[in-house]
This record gives structure tokens, sequence and C-alpha cells, in this order.
């Protein structure tokens, strides 16, 4: 038996993660939607403050990658041609950019405990990094699914691992089955019944399993939005679309019974700030920052942008800019910064209805 050894290191804390990165060059990046996003946007940031010929090659080279990308995220071959340009983009502009943001050595990375925008994940594919999805839940001990170092899907959380049974029910729920399904709640049998049936864990999410065997999340069973006329919406489709935007940390789609969909957004705090910063804009408190109309307006060009690439019945009609940080001591988000919409729709439940 081969064995090996592996060092794990732990991140100080999310301020952090960039610095942490740098001093480990890790194998292995293992982190949650929100981290990698950001990577993402301060990466686009930077680039717009430099020179144009920097801009320029860049985004020469990021086509090339994206090329290969949805190439290679369709199991399509790269012929030979494709093959050179990228090893001319990736000798003179990833392989940079991966040393000074400490990936150099990673093998993998792995992005999980929530969905992750489809556009950041080609992003980081298209630079040669292989940003992988995950998907599981502490009910089945962890991982599900698990897309394969060498066959990654576009809008997948991979395949089943050994030993793990999926099915998809009529409703369109996940349904898994494994040795590593928990036994119960703690001293809640009827809590237990409920997510237990037949000895299939019922996951709370919507998918579907393609052709290929991979997995596909739609939505949280709970979360989707049924519109006051009767349209079946999928709100975490649009929020990850909305969370592409550099500008745009987190959101939250509301317009179950509505007449038309409105949301709840929390800006990137640190690029905001920088694009006041170069706009000449005067603030001096978060508040102030949410508030300012260029901000705004700024705001709404990225919500229209999505609402171009949406079919009507899904445009966000309006939408509201949280005046607050929210965070994890005060309930407001999860340990793996998910929002908690319960949460979220009663805290402010005057400014949703303020956009009715």
């Amino acid at each position: 038996h081969i064995k090996f050894t592996y060092v794990v290191n732990f991140v100080e804390k999310p301020d952090t993660v960039m610095q942490n990165m740098m001093e480990v060059s890790p194998t292995v990046g293992y982190a949650v939607p929100r981290i990698w996003e950001k990577y993402y946007s301060n990466i686009m940031i930077k680039m717009d403050d430099a020179t144009w010929f920097k801009r320029f090659v860049f985004k020469l080279a990021l086509k090339i990658g994206e090329k290969r990308a949805d190439r290679v995220m369709n199991f399509k071959s790269l012929g030979v041609f494709h093959r050179i340009l990228f090893s001319i983009a990736w000798f003179t502009i990833f392989r940079k950019l991966k040393e000074r943001l400490g990936f150099e050595n990673i093998r993998v990375a792995i992005s999980g405990a929530a969905p992750i925008s489809k556009e950041v994940l080609r992003f980081f594919q298209s630079i040669g990094m292989n940003l992988i999805e995950g998907y599981g839940q502490t009910e089945g001990t962890g991982v599900t699914t698990l897309s394969p170092e060498d066959k990654t899907k576009f809008g997948t959380v991979g395949i089943a691992l050994k030993g793990i049974d999926l099915k998809i029910a009529e409703d369109g729920e996940i349904l898994v089955k494994s040795p590593g399904v928990f036994k119960g709640y703690y001293k809640s049998d009827k809590a237990t019944a409920e997510t237990i049936v037949d000895g299939w864990l019922l996951t709370g999410d919507v998918g579907e399993i393609d052709s290929d065997g991979f997995l596909k999340i739609t939505d949280r069973k709970k979360d989707i939005i049924v519109t006051a006329g009767g349209k079946n919406i999928t709100p975490q489709y649009i929020e990850n679309k909305l969370k592409a935007s550099i500008y745009i940390n987190d959101t939250v789609v509301i317009g179950d019974k509505r007449k038309f969909l409105s949301c709840l957004i929390m800006i990137d705090e640190d690029n905001v700030a920088k694009f006041a910063q170069d706009n000449k804009i005067q603030f001096s408190t978060y508040k102030d920052l949410t508030c300012d109309e260029q901000v705004i307006a700024l705001i709404d060009r990225e919500v229209k942008n999505v609402n171009e690439t949406l079919a009507r019945v899904e445009n966000i009609r309006k939408f509201t800019i949280l005046p607050k940080r929210l965070y994890e001591e005060d309930g407001e988000v999860t340990p793996t910064m998910k929002i908690k919409r319960k949460f979220v729709n009663k805290a402010f439940k005057d400014l949703i209805e303020a956009m009715y």
C-alpha cells in the first residue's frame, strides 16, 4: 500500500485568505464560493487599473483560455492550434498570475457548501486552474458528489462517489442512499422521519442527473418561488448570475406570491468603495456608500445586464441595497457565508414591502 502524508493548513480568518494562500502555496485548495468570487473580483478590479497594453494582453489571453475551458468542460478535444495558443497564454500571462496568487502548486481546487457562479468557475478554468464543485450535507457525512479532476462540467456538482446511490424524486428532490447517511436527529424522531424515508435521505435540494451521470442542483426545494401568476422561479439561478458581478457580494431574490421579482443586494464593499474613490464620491459610513445615487446607478446597470440574459418572467424589476453589513455573530449569515433567508426576509420586511 502506498502511503501519503498531507499537511493541512487553515486560514487565520476570512480577511487573510489571500495572504495565507501565498504563504502556503497549497496543492489542494478548498473554500466556499465567496472566497473564489472574491479572488475573481479582485483580479478583474486590478486589471481595470492596469495599463491599456496589459489589459489588452490579459483580455486576449482570457479569450483563448475561455475557448479551451468551453471545449474541455463539454468533453470536446482540443485541436493542435488551440493547444499552442493556450500554451502561449499560459507561459506569458496565467503562470505568473497563479504565482502571485499562491496558486502555482494547486493541482485541484474545490468549491462547496453553496452554489458558485458559472462565470467564476469558467474564469478559473480559463486561466488553467482546475476549480471543481462538490456537493453534500452533514446528514450524508460530508461529500456526496464531486467532479473528477480530469472531467468537469459547467453547471454541475460532479458524479456520485463510490458506494453512494442518487435518484431524483417525482417532485425533483435529490435523494441519497449510502452507508454514510446519518441515523437521525438527536431526540427528534419526527424530524428524522421527515428526512429519511425507506433508507433514502431527502436532501431538500432540487436537481437533475444528466446522461453522463453528473448532478445539477437547481435550487433548495423550500426556496422555489411561485409568483402571483403561477410561474415557478428558481431564485438561486438568478442570484448566482447577479453575484458574478464584481460589485455584488450576495443577493436574495424576492417574489413568492408577488406580481414580479425584486431583490435585496449586498454590495462588495471593497470594490464599490474603490468605484466611489475613482469617481470622487464622498462617503464616511457604509450606509452612506449604499445610499449614494451613483452607486445605486452602478448596481442598476449590473442588474440590467443580468436581466438581458434571463426570461422576462425572471427579470428583477426592483432592487434595494441593504444599508448594513451582515454578520455571522448576529445570526444573519451561516459560517459558510450563506445568507439566512428567513432572517433577511423578516429583518428587512419594510424594505421588501416598499418595493411593492
